[in-house]
């Protein structure tokens, strides 16, 4: 299928600024981490998750997806030569029959074992793209045929097999349809046809047991927060699943039902932080009850990578840049700020395993990614989500191993090259160069002072700059040499011309805006939303006295001493002032007892 943009291959782009730093952190505080990448594969030989329904087979795939997506947004050489040793390491697990589970023979195609052989796959896929050695990418193509054919031996429609959404008894069998993009990947492949017709099965199914969701898409008969299913991360998955087969058969009726599910969740699911589903992990209308305060409200950092992921092929297919707005609040706000970037212990945050109905408290180590995003009053990591103990003292959670992908995807959806030119999606310093044209943009960004981005370009000839215009900003003008210049408008994208050269500045002045919602109010700079943070030592349980309607607020940029922060705002209210800062800098001191933070605030 064509697509209107192409991201970056390993070497062909350079981010900087504060998302390379959180690329940084993350190969430096995870992907450097041998005894992990051990550990995960060894949850393949000793199967603990048959014994109480576990999950562990997921951070092995998890992991590698996400090491793999930043190798092509770093060209680490190092973080290849590991990934690679975990690859091998990966494949010795696999038993006579091809299987790769962490289920023992008698538990398997229950709970999540479909949902972690998926991620097992799709761990081998990522690294195929990416592997230098012929023969190993041969042995594991050969690896997950013999695991998909152990599959379709025992899934499906058919005389002594069981149907995909009964291999679970959970959220209607979505979990386990979502190995449908697996599936997918490997008809891309091999160009084996049982791979195609079981990925058709499982779109036959609607994604569940008792719903067709796919149809329900289609027609935006009801929205996500409606189905008989809402749990978040699973069913945005599926749909995932769904854009790859779209990119096989090209049906447009594909396409629809995820741009429409793409859609019903930016109306009804989506959050000041760029985020979804505020009741433990379910979609709930959180458009709406975002405000709400409850321990239940959970911004999870599962769905906040996969709607990223979404959006990003939306954008390379589809070329509209509302995709890559999402990609940019969901970065700057829900997603950064989810970085353990301040090597917190999480000493305050539940690990808890079930005896029986008790929930008992166990220890666990300092995770690179927290789990869930607050909203109202209150602290960072007090929940970790999918949390799993393995051995040797170590544990994980879903969202500690998903992070990674959202960091690096960041870095390799900035800057990407179309067919009539190159797309600047993103505001942030960092390059994109191509080694045998010569070509090179290069950008350096101001976004969260002064909203202002200056572009260079080497190339041979002339070319054509697609220019992101943001909506969050006051005015949006292009110019070069001092001059402002004239553009057309294409999907949200200013066209500019441009040759060898060539120096551009993209103004896009922003203001604070107050926004009013359930008689709380929230603030946002930009793509950026903000919180007050305990730390500038007001009490954050005061009233803001402000007004009752959305509009602008008068406030200034300011010098922070206290801690870390990409912007700190004094922002006027009928009383005085409040400070704020940047979300995904505020209440990242959650190992102290004075660590709350809040979006949401009752008006004085």
């Amino acid at each position: 299928m064509k697509e209107t943009m192409k991201f970056p291959a390993a070497g062909q782009t350079v981010t900087k600024g504060y998302p390379g730093e959180m690329i940084k952190y993350t190969i430096d505080k995870q992907f450097s981490d041998n005894d992990l990448w051990k550990l995960t594969v060894n949850q393949f030989r000793t199967k603990p998750d048959g014994d109480d329904g576990g999950w562990r087979g997921e951070f092995w795939g998890k992991l590698m997806r996400a090491a793999c997506l930043t190798y092509k947004a770093t060209n680490n050489a190092k973080l290849y030569e590991e990934l690679t040793e975990s690859v091998k390491d990966m494949l010795s697990p696999e038993d006579k029959r091809g299987r790769f589970s962490t289920y023992d023979l008698k538990y398997e195609f229950n709970g999540w074992d479909m949902w972690s052989r998926k991620y097992a796959m799709l761990g081998f896929l990522y690294y195929i793209d990416i592997c230098k050695n012929k023969a190993l990418a041969k042995r594991i193509t050969k690896a997950l045929k013999k695991h998909a054919d152990y599959i379709i031996k025992k899934v499906g429609r058919g005389r002594g097999k069981v149907e995909i959404y009964d291999t679970t008894n959970i959220y209607g069998g979505m979990n386990s349809c979502s190995i449908l993009e697996p599936f997918v990947k490997l008809y891309e492949l091999t160009g084996e046809q049982r791979y195609l017709d079981v990925s058709e099965y499982i779109i036959s199914t609607g994604f569940s047991k008792d719903q067709d969701i796919i149809s329900l898409c289609k027609t935006k008969e009801k929205r996500p927060f409606e189905f008989n299913h809402t749990k978040a991360y699973e069913m945005m998955s599926c749909f995932e699943g769904l854009l790859e087969y779209y990119n096989v058969k090209g049906d447009e009726e594909d396409l629809k039902a995820v741009v429409n599910f793409v859609d019903m969740v930016l109306e009804s699911d989506y959050t000041i932080i760029g985020c979804s589903g505020c009741t433990h992990e379910l979609f709930d209308n959180s458009s709406v009850k975002q405000t709400n305060y409850s321990d239940g409200v959970m911004q999870e950092t599962c769905v906040t990578v996969t709607l990223m992921k979404l959006c990003a092929r939306l954008l390379r297919i589809t070329g509209d840049s509302k995709y890559a707005a999402v990609i940019e609040r969901s970065g700057y706000n829900a997603l950064f700020g989810a970085v353990n970037s301040e090597n917190q212990t999480m000493k305050r945050a539940l690990g808890i395993v079930w005896k029986g109905k008790e929930a008992v408290p166990v220890p666990h180590e300092a995770f690179p990614f927290d789990s869930y995003s607050p909203l109202c009053l209150g602290q960072r990591a007090k929940k970790i989500g999918g949390f799993r103990v393995m051995e040797n003292g170590r544990s994980y959670g879903c969202c500690a191993a998903i992070g990674g992908a959202g960091t690096a995807l960041f870095g390799l959806v900035a800057i990407a090259k179309g067919g009539n030119g190159y797309y600047v999606n993103l505001y942030n310093d960092g390059t994109y160069s191509e080694k045998e044209s010569g070509t090179k943009i290069s950008v350096r960004a101001n976004l969260y002072k002064k909203g202002e981005a200056k572009i260079s370009v080497k190339i041979s000839g002339e070319t054509t700059l697609f220019l992101r215009i943001p909506k969050w900003t006051e005015k949006f003008s292009v110019s070069a040499g001092g001059k402002e210049t004239t553009f057309t408008e294409e999907k949200g994208y200013a066209v500019v011309k441009v040759k060898n050269g060539d120096k551009i500045v993209v103004s896009m002045p922003m203001k604070t805006e107050r926004i009013v919602l359930n008689g709380k109010v929230g603030f946002e700079r930009g793509p950026v939303a903000l919180a007050r943070d305990e730390r500038f030592g007001e009490d954050l349980k005061n009233p803001v006295a402000v007004s009752k309607k959305s509009g602008g607020a008068i406030s200034k940029l300011v010098k922070n001493d206290k801690f870390y922060t990409n912007e700190t705002v004094k922002v006027k209210t009928k009383d005085g002032e409040i400070t704020l800062c940047d979300y995904s800098s505020a209440g990242k001191n959650y190992d102290s007892e004075k660590c709350n933070m809040a979006v949401w605030n009752e008006i004085g």
